[in-house]
């Protein structure tokens, strides 16, 4: 191998581990948070890390939330149509799980600044 191969071919290994460095491959992904608003307000934040059971109250009904395995979903919900239960596991920053009858909404934020570029339904 030539000096000027050898050249090419470590910038471009350097390259893409800028790459990988830059699009979070080794990204500690343990600053996500799980936000909860009852009502308008926060009434529960923590990491999507911790494996957790609970209820979120408000003054429409309530719901029962399950976080495991860095996601989290509704297990049950007072509402009649149940479409925070049906939208299943999220896990991404910028999900969101909302119940409008109940008047309470899940969301996954980012702490380091990890901004979400688009999303699509």
């Amino acid at each position: 191998m030539k000096q000027g191969d050898k050249f090419v071919l470590y910038s471009i290994l350097a390259l893409v581990f800028i790459l990988f460095i830059e699009y979070g491959i080794f990204k500690n992904h343990s600053t996500r948070v799980i936000v909860i608003r009852s009502d308008g307000k926060i009434v529960k934040e923590l990491p999507i890390n911790k494996n957790a059971f609970f209820e979120v109250k408000s003054r429409e009904g309530h719901l029962f939330v399950e976080v495991k395995n860095g996601k989290v979903r509704v297990v049950d919900s007072t509402c009649k149509e149940k479409l925070c239960e049906k939208e299943g596991w999220i896990g991404n920053t910028g999900e969101s799980i909302i119940c409008l009858p109940n008047r309470i909404s899940i969301t996954i934020i980012s702490k380091n600044g990890e901004k979400v570029d688009t999303v699509t339904y």
